[in-house]
C-alpha cells in the first residue's frame, strides 16, 4: 500500500513528536529551549509592562486634565466641533475662563474663573473638600469652588463665604486641587469655578475680558484619533489641541526618550536571545549531522527527514514559546504590586495581543537564528560518518535567514516609521558587517601572536584557533552583548541625568510677576525677609513685526506654532547679557556688529523657526512702540526648567524709557509655610503684583518622571540578566572540543594546575576580545548619539573600555569557572563520559 501526502505528514509528525519529547526529556534540547523561552517571556514581560506603564500614565494624564482631548482658544470655538465629536461616540464638556476680580466683604483677590459645564471632568473628578463641614456634593448654580490658597486671601468663614463675581454673587462650597499639567503657568492667579450656565448672568464677559474657551472630548482611542484627524484642516492659529498624550510640549519629549529606550530593551532582549539561539545551534549542529547522516546512511528519504527535523524545531518553538508566556506573565504579575507605588490605579490591558506576538517571535526568532545550522545539517551526506565534511549553506539561505531577522524587526518595532526601519536595517547590517571583520582580524592577530608563545599559553591560544568559524560567532555574540550592555547604559544614564539635569534639587517653584517699577524696591525688599534671594528681571510685552525690514506675517506662516507665535505678545526681557543658564551657541563677530543698533539675543529653536540669523535686524511693537535690534547671539533654553527664559532677550537702550516695563522673578520658597505670609504681604503693599505657587506642576511633572524612568531600569535589568543565558551558551558551544583536549592532554600526563590555566585563559581571552570589540563599537555609536541626537561635543571614554574589557574578562572567567570546574577536576577516564557531549 502507498502512503499518500497526507499519511506522510501524518507519519512524520508523530514521529517527529515522539522523538522531540524524548530528547526533551533527556535534556538534549535545553540551550535552545532556554533560549527560546528568553525570547518569548521578555517579550511577554516587557510588553505587558509597557503597555501598563503607557496606559497608565494616559490615564493619569488623561484624568489631570480631565479629558482625553482639548481643543483651546481665545475665540468661541464652533458648535461644529461638539456635533463631529458626537457623530463619533465621545463624549463632550465645555468650560470657559478668565481673569476677574472676586472680593468678599472688603478682600479683593485677582482670581481666575473658570465656568465648567455639569459634566466636568469627563476623566478623573476635581479633588474637593466640603468648606466648614458643609456636604459640597455636585457643583450647582449659584455655588463656587475654590482654590484652597483663596480661603485666607478673602477670609472665608462659615458666616461669611459669599463671593462676589461681577454683579453676581455666589456660596462657596468647596475647595479643589488645581491641575498643573492642564493650565500650568497660565493658571497665574488662584481659580474658582462655577456652573457654566452662572457665567453670562456676571456680565464678565465684556470688550476687551481676555477669555479662553475649551472644549473637552473623551471616548475610545480609535476614534479621538479619527476626531483629531478630522478637525486639523480646519484649525487657524488661534486654536490650540492639547492630548493626553503629551499635555506639555517638553513633557512629550522626555518621554519619547523614555519610550524609544522600551523599545531599545526590548529589541535588545530579542537579540541576546537570538544570539543565544545563534550559539547554541552551532552545540547542536553536529549531533544533527550525525542523526541525519545516519537516517540517510539507512536509506531515509530527504522529504522525510526534512519534514522530521523541521516539526521537531517547531516544537520545540511552541513549547519554548509556552513555558516562556507562563514565565513572563508571572514575571509581570510579580512586578505589577511595583506599579502601585508609582500609580493610584495601574491600567488594566489585555492579553491576548501580547500572547499571540511573544509565541509569533518565539518561532521567528528560533528559526531567525538556527536557519543556517538547520540547512547545514539537511545538506549533510551520509559519508560524513566517516569523515569529516562541512556543507556550506547557499546565498539564498542567506537571504531567507536575513528576511526572518527583517520580518522580526518588523513585529518587535510596530510604531517605527518606515525610514527609521530602513536605518534600524542598514544599521544592523553594517553592525554584523564590522563585527565579523573585527573578529576575523582579531583571529587573525591571535594566530600570529600564537608563534611568538609557548607552554600553557600556547596551548590555550590553539585552542581557541581549532575552530575558527566558532571563535567568530562566540566573539561576534558576546561582543554584541557587551556593546548592547554598555549602549543601554549609555542612554539610561543620558536619560536619567537629563531628567534630573531638568528638574533638580533647586528647581524653582515659585514666582513673582507684574511687579511695577515703583514696586520694586518694595517687593525685593519683602522677599529677601521672607529668605528669599533673587533678582527682579525686567521685561516688557512685544510682538516680531519685520526682519530686515520685511514685515513678517502670520497668515504668510506655514507653520501654526509660527502663527500662534505671531498673533500674541511674547514676554520680552532688558538685559545687557543672557543668563548664565542659558547656553550661548553662536555669536555674531565684532566686525560684523552695527554699534547704532541695540542688540538682541535669540532663543535658538525660534531662530529656525523664523529663519533668523546672526546679524539680521528685528524690529518689534513693544506696547505700540516700534524698535529695531541687531541679532548678535543665539542661546539653547531649557523651558522644562522652570527659570525665567525668554524667546528674546534686548539690551537696554534709552528708548526703553517710555516703555511699560515691568519686573519677573522665579526661585524656590524657603519653606512652605512661608508661602501665606509672603502672598499676603504682597498683595497689601504692592497692590497688582502676583504670586504664583507652581509646587503642584512640578509634582506631577516629577511623579510621570519617576514612572518613566522605573519602567527604564526594570526593563535595562531584565535585559542585563537574559545577556547571562548567552555566556552560558558561549560556553557550551565548544565544550566538546575542549573536553576533548582536556582528556589528551591529561592522559599525556599534564599537570592539574596547567590545564586549569589553558581552560580559564581561554575564556579570558575570548572575553577580552569581545570586550575590545564591544569597546570600539560603544565608543562609535556614543559619538554618534553625542553629535546628533544630544547636541554636545563628543569625547573618549576610557572608562568605557576599561569597563568594557574587565566586564569580557571577569564575565567570561566567572561564567567559565562556574561552568567548566567540574570537568577540570575529572580523571581521563571520567572525562570520556562527557566526549560526546
Amino acid at each position: 500500500m502507498t502512503l499518500t501526502k497526507p499519511t506522510h505528514w501524518i507519519t512524520d509528525a508523530w514521529t517527529a513528536t515522539r522523538w522531540f519529547f524524548r530528547s526533551l526529556r533527556q535534556g538534549d534540547w535545553i540551550w535552545l529551549l532556554l533560549a527560546v523561552a528568553l525570547a518569548s517571556m521578555s517579550v511577554t514581560t516587557v510588553d505587558l509592562l509597557a503597555k501598563t506603564v503607557k496606559q497608565s500614565m494616559l490615564e493619569e494624564a488623561a484624568n489631570q486634565m480631565g479629558a482625553d482631548l482639548v481643543i483651546k482658544s481665545t475665540r468661541p470655538l464652533n458648535r461644529d466641533f461638539i456635533k463631529q465629536a458626537q457623530t463619533l461616540g465621545l463624549q463632550t464638556a465645555e468650560s470657559v475662563s478668565l481673569v476677574t476680580m472676586a472680593s468678599q466683604g472688603d478682600e479683593f483677590q485677582l482670581v481666575q474663573l473658570k465656568a465648567i459645564s455639569e459634566n466636568t471632568p469627563l476623566r478623573g473628578q476635581l479633588k474637593s473638600r466640603p468648606l466648614f463641614q458643609q456636604n459640597a456634593g455636585k457643583l450647582s448654580p449659584g455655588q463656587a469652588w475654590v482654590e484652597a490658597s483663596l480661603v485666607e486671601q478673602l477670609a472665608l468663614s462659615p458666616e461669611k463665604n459669599t463671593i462676589t463675581l461681577g454683579v453676581s454673587e455666589f456660596s462657596a462650597q468647596a475647595s479643589v486641587q488645581p491641575s498643573g499639567l492642564m493650565n500650568g503657568l497660565s493658571s497665574f492667579a488662584p481659580q474658582i469655578w462655577i456652573a457654566l450656565a452662572d457665567l453670562e448672568p456676571t456680565q464678565l464677559l465684556g470688550p476687551g475680558s481676555r477669555v479662553s474657551y475649551e472644549l473637552s472630548f473623551a471616548g475610545e482611542t480609535q476614534a479621538l484619533q479619527r476626531f483629531n484627524t478630522q478637525i486639523q484642516s480646519v484649525l487657524d492659529p488661534s486654536i490650540q489641541v492639547v492630548s493626553a498624550l503629551a499635555p506639555n510640549e517638553d513633557l512629550a519629549k522626555s518621554l519619547d526618550t523614555a519610550w524609544l529606550f522600551l523599545d531599545l530593551s526590548a529589541l535588545s532582549a530579542i537579540l541576546v536571545a537570538g544570539l543565544s539561539i545563534l550559539i547554541a545551534s552551532r552545540f547542536y549542529l553536529q549531533r544533527w549531522q550525525a542523526q541525519m547522516a545516519l537516517m540517510r546512511a539507512l536509506g531515509g528519504q530527504a522529504g522525510n527527514i526534512e519534514r522530521i527535523f523541521t516539526l521537531q524545531l517547531t516544537w520545540l518553538g511552541l513549547v519554548g514559546s509556552a513555558l516562556g508566556l507562563v514565565a513572563g506573565i508571572l514575571l509581570f504579575q510579580a512586578l505589577r504590586p511595583w506599579l502601585n507605588q508609582f500609580f493610584e490605579q495601574p491600567a488594566e490591558i489585555e492579553y491576548g495581543a501580547t500572547l499571540f506576538k511573544s509565541l509569533l517571535i518565539g518561532l521567528l526568532v528560533l528559526w531567525s537564528f538556527t536557519w543556517q545550522a538547520f540547512q547545514r545539517a539537511l545538506k549533510t551526506p551520509p559519508m560524513s560518518l566517516f569523515r569529516n565534511t562541512q556543507p556550506q549553506p547557499s546565498l539564498w539561505h542567506w537571504l531567507f535567514s536575513f528576511t526572518l531577522v527583517l520580518a522580526l524587526l518588523a513585529l518587535m518595532t510596530q510604531s517605527a516609521s518606515w525610514l527609521q526601519m530602513v536605518w534600524m536595517i542598514v544599521g544592523l547590517s553594517v553592525v554584523s558587517l564590522v563585527l565579523y571583520a573585527t573578529a576575523a582580524g582579531l583571529l587573525k592577530g591571535m594566530q600570529i601572536w600564537q608563534n611568538h608563545t609557548q607552554g600553557w599559553f600556547k596551548l590555550a591560544l590553539a585552542a581557541l584557533s581549532r575552530e575558527p568559524g566558532l571563535v567568530k560567532i562566540q566573539l561576534i555574540s558576546v561582543g554584541l552583548v557587551l556593546f548592547v550592555l554598555m549602549l543601554l547604559t549609555f542612554v539610561r544614564q543620558d536619560l536619567m541625568q537629563t531628567w534630573q539635569a531638568s528638574l533638580p534639587a533647586d528647581t524653582p517653584d515659585t514666582f513673582v510677576m507684574n511687579v511695577q517699577p515703583d514696586q520694586k524696591t518694595l517687593a525685593a525688599q519683602l522677599l529677601t525677609q521672607s529668605d528669599i534671594q533673587t533678582d527682579l528681571v525686567p521685561m516688557v510685552k512685544g510682538r516680531l513685526i519685520a526682519i530686515n525690514d520685511q514685515p513678517i506675517l502670520a497668515s504668510q506662516q506655514t507653520e501654526t506654532r509660527a502663527r500662534r507665535l505671531l498673533e500674541r505678545e511674547a514676554n520680552i526681557a532688558l538685559l545687557q547679557t543672557p543668563p548664565s543658564y542659558n547656553q550661548i551657541t553662536a555669536t555674531l563677530p565684532d566686525s560684523k556688529q552695527n554699534p547704532s543698533l541695540p542688540k538682541v539675543s535669540v532663543e535658538q529653536d525660534i531662530a529656525k523657526l523664523f529663519h533668523i540669523q546672526l546679524g539680521d535686524v528685528l524690529t518689534f511693537n513693544l506696547s505700540g512702540a516700534q524698535l529695531s535690534y541687531q541679532v548678535n547671539s543665539m542661546r539653547s533654553v531649557q523651558w522644562q526648567s522652570f527659570r525665567l527664559n525668554f524667546f528674546f532677550i534686548i539690551q537696554p537702550s534709552q528708548a526703553d524709557a517710555t516703555l511699560p516695563i515691568s519686573y519677573i522673578s522665579s526661585f524656590k520658597m524657603p519653606h512652605e509655610r512661608a508661602v501665606q505670609p509672603l502672598q499676603k504681604a504682597l498683595a497689601e503693599q504692592t497692590p497688582g503684583v502676583l504670586l504664583i505657587d507652581v509646587k503642584h506642576i512640578l509634582t506631577q511633572i516629577q511623579t510621570i518622571m519617576s514612572q518613566a524612568s522605573w519602567a527604564v531600569t526594570a526593563l535595562y535589568i531584565l535585559t542585563l540578566l537574559s545577556s547571562i543565558l548567552v555566556l552560558l551558551s558561549a560556553t557550551q558551544a565548544s565544550q566538546q572540543s575542549r573536553v576533548q583536549n582536556w582528556m589528551l592532554l591529561k592522559t599525556l600526563g599534564a599537570q592539574q594546575k596547567v590545564i586549569v590555566k589553558m581552560g580559564l585563559m581561554e575564556f579570558a581571552l575570548l572575553g577580552a576580545l569581545a570586550g575590545l570589540m564591544a569597546a570600539s563599537l560603544a565608543q562609535l555609536a556614543s559619538i554618534a548619539l553625542s553629535i546628533s541626537l544630544l547636541k554636545v561635543d563628543p569625547s573618549f571614554n576610557p572608562l568605557l573600555w576599561v569597563s568594557a574589557l574587565a566586564l569580557g574578562i571577569l564575565g567570561l572567567l566567572l561564567m567559565g569557572w562556574l561552568t567548566q570546574r567540574h570537568y577540570l577536576k575529572q580523571s581521563p577516564k571520567a572525562l570520556s563520559r562527557y566526549e560526546s557531549l
